[in-house]
């Protein structure tokens, strides 16, 4: 669905509604949206971490006919970390569950009222701690808001979705390089965007839905899995 055509089905919604679907956009009962969608893309960008910036596996190979090979293998990683990276920023579209999507969704003062009753009720008996948290889950909705608007307008996601879209639609030149030039982006860049793009999901998961999540203990994990195949990977070169 195009921006401007979601823009207005979500003008119709009541609070409640904008409420609902930003919630279940970014996770629900089958386990879709945006918060497992940025889980499966841990592993990728631990996978990124080793073939680019690890010398292990790179120091094996050396100088060689299958060097070649290997860089082309690193460097497909790395535009598939950027592409599925950038994915998650995508422009508004309700068939989508990116987080301008999720943004464009709460960001109304009703929605906003949704958020602040629904952890109020949380607390039926303490009256002065539900308004607490009720204030406290609205301020940091409007917090997570702001800052993934500051996330969609940054220079980091700037570069990157234009070298996207140039990989995803072989172009010579994007609609963004026809008027300003556009450097692409730096290595290390799809660190950034990560460290960003799980921040912004997980305050909005946290305000929205009510529900916290364990980032840390999941980057663990992924990285420890990694390890735990990439240490132990020999190449032996056919020279």
């Amino acid at each position: 669905m195009h921006t401007e055509e979601s823009l207005r089905e979500i003008a119709k919604m009541s609070a409640a509604e904008r409420w609902i679907v930003a919630k279940e956009k970014l996770s629900n009962t089958s386990n879709r949206g945006a918060v497992s969608a940025l889980l499966n893309h841990l592993p990728v960008h631990e996978n990124t971490r080793w073939l680019i910036f690890q010398p292990q596996l790179a120091n094996q190979v050396a100088t060689s006919s299958a060097a070649h090979a290997f860089r082309s293998l690193q460097i497909s990683n790395l535009h598939y970390e950027l592409i599925r990276i950038c994915t998650f920023w995508d422009p508004v579209d309700l068939d989508s569950y990116s987080i301008p999507t999720i943004v464009a969704l709460a960001d109304d003062p009703s929605v906003s009222l949704c958020v602040y009753e629904d952890h109020f009720s949380r607390w039926p008996n303490e009256p002065v701690w539900a308004k607490e948290q009720g204030n406290k889950a609205r301020r940091r909705l409007r917090n997570s808001i702001r800052d993934a608007k500051k996330v969609e307008n940054s220079d980091v996601l700037r570069s990157a979705r234009n070298y996207r879209d140039k990989l995803a639609h072989l172009l010579e030149q994007t609609r963004a390089e026809k008027k300003e030039t556009i450097p692409p982006p730096k290595y290390g860049d799809e660190r950034k965007l990560l460290e960003k793009t799980i921040s912004a999901v997980n305050r909005l998961y946290l305000s929205l839905n009510g529900v916290n999540f364990d980032w840390k203990g999941a980057k663990k994990m992924h990285r420890r899995n990694a390890d735990s195949f990439w240490k132990g990977v020999s190449i032996e070169v056919l020279r």
